[in-house]
């Protein structure tokens, strides 16, 4: 019989994309293991093609925490309840939480198998939930998640992420290429995606808009984003002085992909779209400032970062704690175009 793994990943883009060569070294160890992902709403599509998972479970942890922050406990427990139902109806060989909170520690528990296992440095009191914890194989996040391997005897030979898209948003890509008057080859697409989830990582909209100005005699500029960004997309158009093609709030996560995976180069922070490139095999140049490169930075001689040169950086906080944000705004645009026709040479 086969063994039944189950994975626990709810969100966020990058994490997600992140934990895929868990996936990718199970069904290289063990073949014919059937594999379900658990994975909130937002993030579910980044794996629904993935040719190593068998079963994407979706669960709505969005919804949930937005009934608890409202204090909308009914609902939230409709919710719990309907994840521990579907949970009691299935045995699994191992569990693998690859999320490492309180909340994810909890839905371990609820799994009918003899094997929950973690990660040794995951907060929230989550280890109390495990059966078994492993330690980091290194430095890199990847190389932490893939830490939960260990336990069951597999050693991962690489650690290639992996995303998969469907040939509607493949079409829906070139679509909006051909729409912009974009003809590739010859023409050279920049994707910039100026937006990330925390305020500390953002990097300025007039440094976007000088980097789009310098790149524009060579590449053709297309903004990426979801709709929070909106205004950014706006403000880097106003004032890059050149045409840029903004695509912000106007895609799909996988019609997103579709056009990342025609770039010649994305540029970006610390983000999910950045990892969704890197997943891809699309070059990228990537900002640190808050976040620390050994840590995130994509992996391979066609990605590039630019980082800071700051003391206080590396902080890992959300918002910057003296309030000006210089880790990032120190970072100039022409740093940021030097790499960029370095990678693409």
């Amino acid at each position: 019989m086969s063994k039944e793994i189950l994975i626990i990943r709810l969100s966020s883009i990058g994490d997600v994309i992140h934990c895929t060569p868990v996936a990718g070294a199970l069904k290289a160890a063990w073949p014919d293991c059937r594999i379900t992902w658990l994975v909130g709403e937002v993030c579910a599509d980044l794996i629904k093609y993935n040719p190593s998972v068998d079963e994407t479970m979706i669960w709505p942890r969005e919804r949930f925490d937005k009934h608890l922050r409202a204090y909308e406990f009914k609902q939230a427990l409709a919710l719990w309840r309907s994840l521990q139902n579907d949970l009691a109806a299935r045995e699994f060989y191992a569990a693998l939480d690859i999320h490492g909170l309180f909340l994810t520690g909890m839905i371990t528990r609820q799994v009918r198998t003899g094997q929950r296992i973690g990660m040794s440095e995951a907060r929230e009191l989550n280890p109390l939930f495990m059966s078994q914890t492993a330690k980091p194989l290194g430095p890199h996040i990847t190389q932490r998640y893939l830490s939960v391997l260990k336990p069951l005897g597999i050693t991962p030979a690489d650690q290639h992420m992996t995303l998969v898209i469907p040939a509607e948003a493949e079409q829906f890509a070139e679509n909006y290429i051909k729409a912009q008057g974009i003809i590739t080859p010859p023409d050279k697409i920049a994707v910039l995606v100026p937006g990330t989830t925390w305020p500390a990582k953002n990097w300025p909209p007039e440094l976007f808009a000088r980097t789009a100005e310098l790149l524009a005699k060579d590449f053709k500029i297309i903004l990426c984003g979801g709709k929070a960004e909106l205004p950014m997309g706006c403000e880097i158009e106003a004032k890059a002085g050149v045409s840029v093609n903004n695509a912000i709030g106007q895609t799909s996560l996988l019609e997103m992909a579709g056009i990342l995976s025609k770039a010649a180069v994305v540029v970006a922070g610390d983000t999910g779209p950045l990892y969704m490139a890197a997943a891809l095999a699309t070059p990228t140049v990537t900002l640190f400032g808050p976040t620390n490169p050994e840590t995130y930075a994509p992996p391979g001689k066609q990605h590039a970062i630019v980082v800071t040169k700051r003391d206080c950086g590396f902080c890992h906080k959300t918002k910057c704690r003296y309030g000006t944000n210089e880790c990032m705004n120190s970072i100039k645009p022409e740093a940021v175009v030097e790499q960029v026709y370095n990678l693409v040479r």
